[in-house]
């Protein structure tokens, strides 16, 4: 508690000469206040706090663990977001919930502490920060899909599924997206992962529904790869419609070819996905159906967008209503 107090009061921040003042509203910060709040003990995991000093020396004690280390001279090159986190909770709640965090703290003198605070001014360009689809790997279920069978193929959350040796064949985005298209009852989670953010806001977000349904315990490489194939051989179906058919409310082909995808591949047996022992020939079916299949999609989903939505020579009426949610659910409502 005694380190925390240097952060303590007005002048803080200009006394110990750092480069940021509190930034009380950023994510980060708030996501510090909120991690020593719930869980104090996983604090000091990561991260340190890096202190400059003018001299320091240790104080004995005939006690375990009782040596003390007085520093002098004290200014904070780095952690000063993180030691004002843990004021601020030490307001709210008060020490004894504090009892058991333990923080990392780095001491430098003389020349070694200019050069630590250059060096700390330029931490972001050494330093390579997990994002969402880093993540992924924490879960169980992706775990196990990482390590099963591949046979003469690999799989990663970084680089999706690959050949030997290290040539990508499927990204983790269109394995995500290849899941999403092939998952039900509606359209909702394929409408999900359509953009980047949403991708990345589906990956971390591991306890919504949209995510254990497309990433459970049944996974199998075989039904990854099922999942790849009708995707592509949805999306080649659908580029084969003529550019004649994307006009007026046609254009839905061209704003939302991922709700027309995951229509077209609704006469699978999607449920049996995963199931490598269900007799069903994946392959042949898509050769010879799929083509047809998207055609009849197209034509029906076409029709209802006309009933929902009146024609218009506005600009931007079907770019505007083709991608929105409840309107998919409309178009898609007993297929």
């Amino acid at each position: 508690m005694e380190l925390v107090q240097l952060v303590v009061g007005a002048g803080a921040a200009r006394r110990l000469k750092v480069a940021r003042w509190y930034l009380d509203d950023a994510p980060e910060t708030l996501a510090l206040e909120e991690l020593a709040r719930k869980a104090p003990e996983d604090f000091g995991l990561i991260g340190s706090i890096t202190l400059g000093a003018d001299v320091i020396y240790p104080e004995r004690s005939s006690e375990p663990f009782a040596d003390r280390l007085w520093i002098h001279g004290i200014d904070l090159i780095d952690g000063y977001q993180r030691l004002k986190a843990i004021a601020v909770v030490l307001d709210e709640i008060g020490p004894a919930h504090l009892a058991d965090m333990l923080l990392k703290v780095e001491v430098y003198c003389g020349a070694e502490r200019e050069r630590a605070r250059r060096l700390h001014g330029y931490a972001d360009t050494y330093q390579s920060f997990r994002d969402a689809q880093d993540r992924l790997s924490l879960c169980p279920n992706i775990r196990r899909l990482t390590e099963a069978d591949w046979e003469r193929w690999s799989f990663d959350v970084r680089r999706g599924v690959t050949t030997r040796p290290s040539q990508v064949a499927y990204s983790m985005a269109e394995v995500t997206r290849a899941l999403a298209c092939v998952s039900g009852p509606g359209p909702g989670h394929v409408h999900r992962v359509v953009s980047a953010d949403g991708l990345m806001g589906l990956w971390d977000d591991r306890n919504s529904f949209s995510y254990r349904t497309l990433f459970h315990s049944r996974m199998s490489p075989l039904g990854v790869m099922r999942a790849v194939a009708v995707k592509r051989a949805a999306q080649g179906a659908l580029e084969e419609i003529p550019k004649s058919r994307q006009k007026g409310h046609g254009l839905l082909i061209k704003y939302a070819p991922d709700l027309l995808h995951w229509a077209s591949c609704r006469f699978l047996p999607l449920d049996r996905l995963h199931d490598e022992s269900f007799p069903f020939d994946w392959h042949e079916t898509l050769q010879q159906e799929i083509r047809k299949r998207t055609q009849v999609a197209v034509s029906e989903l076409i029709r209802r967008y006309e009933e929902l939505v009146p024609a218009s020579n506005k600009k931007g009426t079907y770019s505007e209503t083709a991608p929105v949610l409840s309107l998919w659910t409309e178009l898609t409502d007993g297929l």
